[in-house]
């Protein structure tokens, strides 16, 4: 595969974007900033000037790759369905690790947070659609893979990582600062350009090798064995995820299934063990001896060790907490402690010596110690993440998850809440504002994107005695997020206003909302000021989240038109791929395919919210989740095989029915069924809509006389999904029931005039 010139261009427009961003910003005039701007320019430069060079490198490089193309078609007939399960699964395999990467290293990925999967999609779209081909370029993939990774790596240490921070005016609460300086702007839309034109480069050799192999057998049988490798590699990353491998096992694991293709060519494997070395060696050394890095299930964590303070936990590379001794001892030599030992005590003096106290988010452990300290009787401690848990475990000074009336509980706060039997006199909400996605595949849900609801705070006053109060602690960066918790406390507890304080501790703010407010204080919280009425202004406007809009940081509902932006940059990029890797994909391309891609996308992700908001937003529920929609893929397809001519007005009826059925779920009060209802009623009225789609594309992919390029329009329509699905962010996730509906009725009317 020759990279034309208008592709390098993006990557260099990319390059230059976030190098003149970086030396606005700086502001200062060195040899650094001079070479950093001129990089892009020089790096064109000096590839005129070496052409000659480089023409005979291609030349070189281009017949190994012939080789290659040759050792992987002379593959024994025998296995070649084993073979296209290997390569399947090693894409998406590779496609969920590096989307892991991109969101543990720079906490940008997780407000843009389709770029990283569109982009795969987009590399695989393209690999699928050059099936037939010549030559297959499957060596350069982990080559290609070590500059992406080390690049940044480098740059999570740089000094210019902290401005990959979110400049979306729309959210301005999700970053450290609101970014109004074009500067800025260029930092980030710079390195979104690059990554995503980059990103979509590594995974076309992947796409082109899977379709490759599965031109060899009848499609859908070569189609059944792709799913069954996509199943196998989802497991696989699932597994390592779960035992908090490193990303140098992920990478090695990559590494181990990619040579399995390059085994009988030593030449092309040279360099992709060379790269894996260089990359492995470079992730093993420490940038920063003061910190420790360790990867959960769901993101980087990180302990920051600084001369004479607390331990500091990270998340993604962010402030996130310090583990506190705040024992009396300590508290006593340390007037600093002590206003710390009062914010964490806060909410006993509204309930004194509580029986039953659940903590959610209870992260290391300051909240649990508090309420030890306090005379707190029973402590359900609830916490998502199992990595952070056992931080507090070892590392807390105070012990709290060691004492007997504690009971450490790894789940989602809003699915813990929900199922318990249990009542409780004071429900505390600790740290449970997280950044962090669960995967690339899940549809923008946060860690606590349920959490913080006018629904999810309905339940857990439900959850409370009578005369039971909830202390909700916040970092209120701007006055709007204040007032819209104020408004969901409020509507949940029918009107009763929450109570404010401002606590001055990591710029928390304390709301407190309850019966038991009404029955009055036993004493004046010390060194904290009411502040309720700032937040009951209603001068301050702001929208309250709901389980259909459940962006909370969004301080207003409001059309998302700086991601309109991107999406469009993000588009033309796309469409320049295309036209200059595939120009011949127009004649070819499968419209139907496409469009059901497209909806396949948006059911799947509203699909998965639901599901999550039943089940709770763990890692566990995601990855089950997710493998149950490739076997009902899997399934769809061996119904097609044993149908001979299945009817397109039946499938898309069924189709559209079975969507119909999940718009009027959405308007269900899931807490009027009982548990077990819900938890079954919820899948099977979710998973059929997918079903019926996987049947209709299986149908698709029978009659496409291009299997190639009817997977590769899929999968390109799934990127059409992806960006459609930041629609939600102003109509809700409901919406993309509707916006499916579209997509499939293009789907069927492209079906009918086919056919």
């Amino acid at each position: 595969m020759v990279i034309p010139g208008l592709i390098i261009s993006v990557l260099l427009v990319g390059c230059a974007l976030f190098c003149c961003g970086y030396f606005l910003l700086q502001g200062v005039i060195n040899w650094r900033n001079i070479i950093l701007f001129f990089s892009p320019a020089l790096l064109m430069i000096f590839s005129i000037i070496l052409e000659p060079k480089f023409n005979r490198m291609r030349v070189l490089v281009s017949k190994q790759l012939e080789k290659h193309t040759d050792a992987i078609d002379s593959l024994p007939d025998s296995h070649i369905g084993l073979w296209i399960a290997l390569a399947a699964g090693l894409s998406l395999y590779i496609e969920l690790m590096i989307i892991r990467l991109h969101s543990s290293y720079f906490q940008l990925f997780a407000y843009f947070k389709n770029v990283s999967l569109l982009s795969c999609f987009l590399g695989l779209g393209i690999g699928y659609a050059r099936g037939s081909r010549r030559p297959l370029t499957t060596p350069l993939v982990l080559p290609f893979l070590t500059l992406q990774i080390v690049f940044m790596y480098v740059l999570r240490f740089s000094p210019i990582a902290e401005f990959l921070q979110n400049p979306i005016s729309e959210q301005f609460a999700f970053g450290i600062e609101e970014a109004r300086e074009i500067s800025h702007i260029m930092i980030v839309y710079g390195f979104l350009v690059l990554i995503f034109a980059f990103n979509a480069l590594c995974f076309i050799p992947l796409g082109h090798l899977a379709s490759r192999l599965m031109m060899r057998r009848q499609k859908l049988v070569s189609y059944s064995w792709n799913l069954i490798g996509s199943l196998a590699g989802i497991l696989l990353f699932s597994s390592i995820s779960f035992m908090w491998a490193p990303p140098s096992i992920w990478i090695l694991l990559a590494a181990i299934v990619s040579m399995a293709f390059l085994q009988k060519d030593i030449i092309s494997l040279f360099p992709s063990v060379l790269a894996m070395i260089i990359l492995l060696v470079f992730l093993s050394v420490p940038f920063r001896s003061d910190q420790f890095d360790l990867y959960s299930p769901y993101q980087i964590l990180t302990l920051a060790f600084l001369k004479n303070q607390p331990l500091i936990l990270k998340t993604s590379n962010t402030y996130y907490q310090r583990i506190l001794d705040l024992s009396e001892d300590n508290v006593r030599r340390d007037e600093r402690l002590q206003r710390w030992s009062d914010y964490y005590s806060l909410p006993y003096y509204f309930k004194p010596k509580p029986k039953d106290v659940l903590v959610v988010g209870s992260g290391t452990g300051n909240d649990v110690a508090a309420a030890i300290r306090d005379g707190a009787g029973e402590i359900d401690a609830v916490e998502i993440d199992p990595a952070i848990l056992q931080f507090g475990k070892q590392l807390h000074p105070e012990s709290p998850y060691q004492a007997n009336n504690v009971n450490a509980i790894v789940n989602d706060a809003r699915a813990f809440i929900r199922h318990t039997d249990k009542r409780y006199d004071l429900i505390v909400y600790g740290l449970l504002d997280s950044h962090i996605l669960l995967s690339g595949r899940s549809g923008g849900i946060r860690l606590d994107s349920y959490v913080y609801t006018v629904e999810g705070f309905r339940e857990a006053r439900k959850k409370l005695k009578d005369g039971g109060v909830i202390s909700l602690t916040f970092a209120v960066v701007r006055p709007e997020l204040g007032r819209k918790l104020f408004l969901m406390l409020e509507e949940a507890f029918d009107g009763l206003n929450p109570i404010v304080y401002q606590t001055g501790y990591d710029s928390g703010y304390t709301f407190l909302a309850g019966e038991g407010l009404k029955k009055g204080i036993l004493a004046q919280p010390p060194t904290f000021g009411e502040v309720t009425a700032m937040f009951s202004d209603t001068k301050i406007r702001a929208d309250k989240s709901t389980d259909d809009w459940p962006f909370f940081y969004m301080p207003v509902k409001k059309y998302p038109f700086s991601y309109v932006m991107i999406i469009l940059v993000l588009l033309a990029i796309s469409t320049m791929y295309i036209r200059q890797l595939v120009p011949e994909s127009g004649s070819r391309f499968s419209i139907p395919c496409f469009f059901l891609g497209a909806g396949f996308m948006l059911v799947e992700t509203k699909g998965i919210t639901e599901l999550a908001l039943v089940y709770g937003s763990t890692w566990v529920v995601i990855s089950v989740v997710i493998v149950s929609i490739l076997i009902m893929a899997f399934l769809a397809n061996l119904l097609v095989m044993k149908i001979k001519n299945p009817s397109t007005l039946i499938t898309y009826g069924l189709l559209f029915l079975s969507l119909i059925a999940g718009i009027g779920l959405t308007f269900a009060n899931l807490n009027s069924f009982t548990p077990w209802l819900s938890r079954t009623i919820m899948p099977a009225v979710l998973t059929l809509p997918l079903f019926f789609s996987g049947f209709a594309f299986s149908t698709e992919l029978r009659k496409s006389p291009s299997m190639a390029m009817a997977l590769s329009s899929n999968l390109l329509g799934a990127m059409l999904g992806g960006f459609l699905e930041y629609n939600s962010m102003y109509f809700g996730f409901r919406s993309l029931y509707f916006f499916a509906l579209i997509m499939y009725g293009f789907a069927f009317f492209g079906a009918m005039r086919a056919k």
